[in-house]
């Protein structure tokens, strides 16, 4: 694990150097185009991925495997699922509520208020101010 992390890090990066320099247009007319940020993220991903595999490679301490590692990817991967049933801003909160309950081991009332109050200020400024169309799941049909 210690190696295919920093591994995957350089493959998507040069996946995203790749599209941003031959997929988009990385510079448009006198400025940037839709490429110059994936060329700048993936440029940064293999740029730390190849030191992160070099750091790696000198420790020679034996890595220890956990299924822990993976709670933030299954819950990054829930929270999009329920983007599309519940929406995004209602995902976000039960999210939020979720992480600060079992992860940070909150009690129940401070991790309700953090979550709730979360999900109103993303409202207030994503739905509400800039009218920015998010998913809104199963609302959508009311």
């Amino acid at each position: 694990m210690k190696k295919f992390f920093p591994a995957l890090s350089v493959i998507i990066g040069i996946y995203c150097v790749y599209s941003g320099l031959f997929v988009y247009e990385l510079w448009v007319r006198r400025g940037p185009g839709g490429g110059f940020m994936p060329v700048l993220g993936g440029g940064l991903a293999i740029i730390f991925g190849i030191m992160a595999f070099i750091a790696n490679s000198k420790d020679k301490s034996p890595s220890g495997f956990s299924w822990k590692a993976f709670i933030p990817v299954a819950a990054l991967i829930g929270l999009i699922l329920g983007s599309y049933v519940f929406g995004l801003i209602i995902s976000i909160a039960i999210y939020i509520f979720l992480w600060l309950k079992f992860m940070e081991k909150y009690n129940v009332a401070k991790s309700v208020v953090t979550g709730v109050t979360c999900a109103a200020i993303l409202y207030g400024i994503f739905v509400a101010w800039l009218k920015v169309p998010l998913p809104s799941g199963i609302f959508e049909l009311l």
